[in-house]
C-alpha cells in the first residue's frame, strides 16, 4: 500500500535528520509540495493524501540528491530573492540573503539620486539585477558576468520577472566587455557581489557550497581580494562625478578592501555597513571629483 503524505513526511524528514541536515522538516517539505506542484501549507491541508508510485520514486530521487549534499535550490530550482522568484542552478550562485542588504541599500540610493545608470558586475544568477530594475523602474540597468553559463540564467530570470528588456548583458572579465568609448563616466552606481574566497579556504568550505556551487564565482585568489584589486583599479574610469561603488565582502576582509580602494587614489570617501549582528556585509567607495 502506497503511504500517506504525512507518513512520507515523517519518513523523508528522518532521512535527512540522519544525515545531519539542520532544516530536515523543512526542505522534506519543501521537496515534497516541489514533486506535488503544491504550495507547502497545502501539505497539511492533505495530510492524508496517497502518494501515487510515480510520485513516491521521484520523492526518493529528490531526497537521496539531498541527502548526498546538493543544495535544495538546485533540486528546486529555485531561490526567492528580494521577494522574486529566482531560478537557480549548478552555473550559478544561489542568491545569499546577506545580499539582500547590499541590493537594498542601492535601491534607496538610487532613489534619492532620481533617474540613474547602474552597472552589476559578477551578475551570476541575475539576482542584483533584476531586482534592482524591478524596483527602478526608471534605471537603466547594465550587467556583466564572464560566464555565458551564468548570463544564460540571469537573462531566464530578467524574462521572467518581466525586465528582460531593462537590461543590458555583457560577457567578459569585469569591465573587459564594456567599450571605454561609450561608457567612460557613464555609472551613477556600480555594484558588485564578487568572488572573495580565499583560494586555500575552499576545501574547508560546506559541502554543499564547495562540491556544487561553480568554484569561479567563489575563487578570489590567494587573500580573497583579486576582484577587489581590479574593481578599485578601473571602477572609476565607469563612474560619473560623484558616482560610488558598493560591494559585498567576507568575514574580515572590510579593512584590507578599504586600504586597497583608499590608498589607489581614486577614491576620497567610504562607508561600512553591517547586518543586524553587527557583522561588516559591504562597503562602499566614492569616486573622487576631477578624476
Amino acid at each position: 500500500m502506497n503511504p500517506v503524505l504525512i507518513q512520507a513526511l515523517s519518513d523523508a524528514r528522518r532521512t535527512l535528520e540522519e544525515k545531519g541536515i539542520e532544516s530536515a522538516r523543512l526542505e522534506s517539505e519543501l521537496l515534497l509540495a516541489h514533486i506535488l506542484g503544491w504550495e507547502r501549507h497545502q501539505l497539511y491541508l492533505n495530510k492524508d493524501y496517497v502518494l501515487t508510485p510515480g510520485q513516491i520514486d521521484a520523492y526518493k530521487s529528490l531526497l537521496e540528491r539531498r541527502a548526498a549534499g546538493e543544495p535544495l535550490q538546485y533540486i528546486t530550482g529555485v531561490r526567492y530573492f528580494m521577494g522574486l522568484p529566482f531560478y537557480v542552478d549548478s552555473r550559478v550562485l544561489i542568491p545569499r540573503w546577506e545580499t539582500e542588504l547590499l541590493t537594498e541599500y542601492t535601491i534607496s540610493r538610487a532613489r534619492e539620486k532620481g533617474r540613474v545608470s547602474i552597472l552589476d558586475l559578477c551578475t551570476g544568477s541575475g539576482a542584483i539585477a533584476v531586482s534592482l530594475a524591478v524596483n527602478l523602474p526608471d534605471a537603466e540597468i547594465t550587467a556583466a558576468d564572464i560566464e555565458q553559463g551564468a548570463l544564460e540564467v540571469a537573462k531566464k530570470n530578467a524574462e521572467e520577472n518581466g525586465v528582460l528588456s531593462r537590461i543590458s548583458f555583457y560577457q567578459g572579465d569585469l569591465f573587459a566587455p564594456l567599450p571605454p568609448e561609450k561608457f567612460k563616466g557613464y555609472f551613477d552606481i556600480i555594484v558588485s557581489n564578487p568572488p572573495y574566497v580565499p583560494t586555500g579556504e575552499i576545501g574547508r568550505l560546506m559541502t554543499e557550497v564547495r562540491d556544487y556551487e561553480p568554484i569561479s564565482a567563489l575563487d578570489g585568489g590567494e587573500d580573497g581580494l583579486d576582484f577587489y584589486r581590479r574593481i578599485a583599479r578601473d571602477g572609476w574610469r565607469y563612474l560619473k562625478a560623484g558616482g560610488f561603488i558598493a560591494l559585498e565582502i567576507g568575514y574580515g576582509q572590510s579593512n584590507k578592501i578599504q586600504d586597497i580602494f583608499l590608498k589607489s587614489g581614486y577614491y576620497h570617501r567610504h562607508e561600512c555597513h553591517k547586518d543586524l549582528a553587527g557583522i561588516e556585509r559591504f562597503v562602499v567607495f566614492y569616486k573622487k571629483q576631477g578624476e
